[in-house]
């Protein structure tokens, strides 16, 4: 048996849906791309500044050769993270592949198999590093993945080839032998569909997309207001957002198909639920929220707080309205903002009571410029 093959079937054998080898050569398209549109992608650069991971020039990853010299191959493993079903409750709010902890603090079986594999290949004798490249674009290379017009790695073979899965790219300093790439659009011609359907018009054109209009990068990168025009298109995502591959004719096979409920994530859903996040301690943000979800900063709760306003906001629900209420009492203004919004869009007398109340004691110039625009829907 070759090297290659005894890699694959490794991969195979510690849970990946696929593998391929890739060329090692510099990502020449990756960097064309960056260089037509660097102004969507200014604000990776200091990153490390609002969230809980590091600065992303993602220039940095154009060229393997940066991160080993002597790089000869890029192994590319797929790991599906819709294997199990996830929760009601919590679909909808958060985006999936999140509730799976693909990288978070939290040891997860993704974490443990991406350990195993690295230690696999250095037990070889390999030179290892894991990541620093186009995942998406390396998948392809190595012919393990296809392109999806929303952006996405679409699987050749794992997870009813479907776009819920990751590409997990190894560096090596040996030469295997690579795949046949797929570096083409497998979606129907004509297809819109994830187009249509984002929200915030993120998603412009197939294949492109401007990330700092995206609900995903609203709820956890931005850590100060969500522009009153993205509020209402937030929906009731407050971590993540999946519209685009729910809508995907490509995925609807998977999506559909029956599959055994993920029991861990439903044994601690309820830490997840909205109104929890709006009122939720430090205590309990810290010890059972962020680390599954940690891309927001520990100190910064208050994210938490302003999306599930709005998030209760675009529910509707006026049985919401006290506990909102209850929550324009909160230290920080940006949720107070945020809760004043919700109040105006939700309407009805006792929302309108506690914003004129609320007016009367408000000290922020902000949360009061928030209780008139809010007041003025009425």
């Amino acid at each position: 048996m070759s090297l290659t093959q005894t890699i694959k079937e490794k991969a195979l054998e510690l849970g990946f849906g696929d593998a391929g080898i890739a060329t090692a050569e510099p990502f020449s398209l990756y960097a064309e791309e960056l260089a037509s549109r660097p102004e969507m992608y200014e604000w990776s650069k200091t990153l490390s500044q609002k969230a809980s991971v590091k600065d992303l020039d993602l220039s940095r990853f154009v060229d393997p050769a940066r991160f080993i010299p002597e790089v000869k191959s890029i192994i590319v493993v797929t790991d599906s993270y819709f294997e199990e079903d996830f929760p009601p409750s919590l679909v909808g709010k958060i985006g999936r592949c999140y509730l799976k902890g693909l990288f978070c603090p939290e040891e997860t079986a993704h974490s443990q198999r991406r350990k195993d594999f690295k230690n696999f290949l250095q037990g070889l004798g390999m030179k290892v590093r894991y990541g620093p490249v186009p995942a998406r674009m390396a998948g392809a290379r190595a012919g393990v993945t296809n392109y999806g017009k929303n952006c996405f790695a679409f699987a050749n073979e794992a997870a009813g080839k479907s776009s819920w899965v990751l590409n997990e790219p190894y560096l090596v300093d040996r030469e295997l032998d690579p795949d046949e790439p797929t570096m083409r659009v497998g979606c129907p011609e004509n297809c819109q569909k994830c187009i249509e359907a984002c929200p915030t018009g993120a998603l412009y054109v197939p294949l492109k997309m401007d990330p700092r209009k995206c609900i995903a990068y609203q709820s956890y990168f931005n850590d100060g207001q969500i522009p009153r025009n993205l509020r209402a298109k937030m929906g009731t995502w407050v971590y993540g957002c999946d519209c685009c591959q729910e809508v995907c004719p490509r995925n609807k096979k998977w999506l559909g198909k029956e599959k055994p409920m993920d029991q861990a994530l439903l044994a601690r859903a309820e830490d997840f639920y909205i109104p929890t996040l709006l009122t939720m301690s430090q205590e309990h943000y810290e010890q059972r929220v962020w680390p599954l979800l940690y891309y927001i900063r520990k100190e910064n709760r208050k994210i938490w707080q302003r999306n599930a306003a709005i998030a209760l906001a675009n529910q509707g629900a006026p049985d919401s309205v006290p506990l909102l209420t209850a929550t324009l009492e909160e230290p920080e203004p940006l949720v107070r903002v945020h809760v004043a919004w919700a109040l105006g869009k939700i309407g009805g007398r006792k929302a309108r009571e506690a914003l004129e109340k609320r007016r009367s004691l408000e000290k922020d110039e902000g949360v009061l410029e928030e209780i008139e625009e809010a007041l003025g829907t009425f």
